[in-house]
């Protein structure tokens, strides 16, 4: 008759891990490492030891000695380890940090159906981190996270069905990821709905998506609420309302949203008039980088319209160098206007002046090509303004 022993130690690790699913960590601690020393082929408890060591959870947390027990597991099939393993070759907890054998163990565990190593290995082929970018695979990855509920996965796979033309795949992942309360892709489905584009056009259901994102503090989609009540697109005309959401926007930092609360305080426009108020907004946004901010600041440092601005030339000239820089031909011209008549500038230099005069009028500002009618540049280089 053959032996048969019984394992001692498989009643500790039943109730270890009944401990363990009720958090209570500090009673199972001891019973899990009781079973990883006598019973070395239960790789499930190496894994629970391992993952009570790498949170700290009911112990001081080693990260160490948890890569190693999560590696024993993995190369032992245990898959949630295999998943582990590749988190922290990703980020360089318990070893050296390793992309690619990162991507090994996302790849070993997604084989599995592993979610969330499936959502890691498509964000690994997106981004080209320890594998070669590709962006089809990658989609593919992140649907079968996308389907298993994953939102951060919802909403990348979409981005890939978008940069890959397939708008109709990506309107149906927005769409997941916005029911999943995700602010991104409820500011995306709406521009789908907007545009009927991957699915039939709606305004009812776009401004309804737009508005969700923009009560869960979405900035873009703020913006777009503003604009929308400021032109009466898709609901009723509100400059108030237009206003509330600009406001919301511009403290969020966001330049365009600056600008145009700038724009409705200069006019008086849902807001009483102030233009100090106008241009403490457009400073903001023109640090931002906003263009049309930048050339709105300058022009009201020139020639201010209210009596409590200050007129500020040498600021004003420094707007429109930036913007001309940006590119706008406008700021070009009246950059060379402040060259041509030392306007916030030490000395008048015709060689700038011209030069933005010239470079307005190839961008085709009608103002600068007339003015650049009236300089001469003679056959050393010298420029000269015609007499006459």
């Amino acid at each position: 008759m053959a032996d048969y022993t019984i394992n001692q130690y498989r009643g500790v690790y039943k109730r270890a891990l009944e401990l363990y699913q009720d958090e209570k960590y500090k009673e199972c601690a001891f019973m899990f490492e009781t079973v990883v020393q006598n019973d070395p082929e239960n790789y499930q408890a190496q894994y629970y030891l391992a993952d009570m060591l790498y949170y700290g959870k009911g112990v001081a947390k080693n990260m160490k000695r948890a890569f190693q027990l999560y590696s024993t597991a993995a190369f032992n099939k245990v898959t949630e380890a295999q998943y582990m393993v590749g988190i922290c070759y990703l980020e360089g907890n318990g070893t050296m940090q390793d992309s690619t054998q990162a991507v090994a163990w996302f790849t070993e565990a997604a084989k599995y159906a592993h979610t969330m190593s499936q959502y890691y290995l498509g964000l690994a082929y997106l981004k080209g981190e320890g594998i070669h970018k590709d962006v089809p695979r990658a989609a593919q990855w992140l649907v079968h996270a996308a389907k298993a509920g994953i939102v951060d996965a919802q909403r990348e796979a979409a981005m890939c069905y978008e940069e890959l033309g397939k708008m109709k795949g990506a309107a149906t992942l927005y769409l997941a990821g916005a029911e999943n309360g995700d602010d991104y892709c409820m500011e995306k489905i709406a521009d789908c709905y907007a545009d009927g584009n991957g699915t039939l056009q709606c305004t009812e259901l776009a401004i309804h998506y737009y508005e969700m994102a923009a009560e869960k503090g979405n900035v873009t989609a703020q913006l777009k609420m503003g604009n929308r009540y400021f032109k009466g697109e898709g609901v009723k005309q509100s400059i108030k309302n237009a206003v509330y959401w600009y406001q919301k926007a511009a403290n969020n930092e966001n330049p365009e949203a600056q600008n145009a609360l700038a724009e409705c305080y200069h006019l008086g426009d849902g807001v009483p008039k102030d233009d100090q108020t106008a241009i403490n907004w457009w400073s903001k946004a023109a640090n931002g980088g906003n263009v049309d901010a930048m050339i709105h600041l300058a022009e009201n440092l020139t020639d201010p319209t209210d009596e409590f601005i200050d007129e500020d030339l040498v600021t004003a000239k420094y707007w429109w160098s930036k913007a001309a820089e940006a590119g706008d031909a406008y700021a070009m011209y009246r950059l060379g206007d402040c060259y041509e008549r030392g306007i916030g500038v030490s000395t008048i230099n015709i060689d700038d002046a011209y030069k933005w005069y010239r470079l307005s009028a190839q961008n085709g500002n009608q103002d600068a090509i007339e003015a650049s009618k009236r300089f001469t540049k003679s056959l050393n280089g010298k420029v000269k303004v015609k007499k006459g």
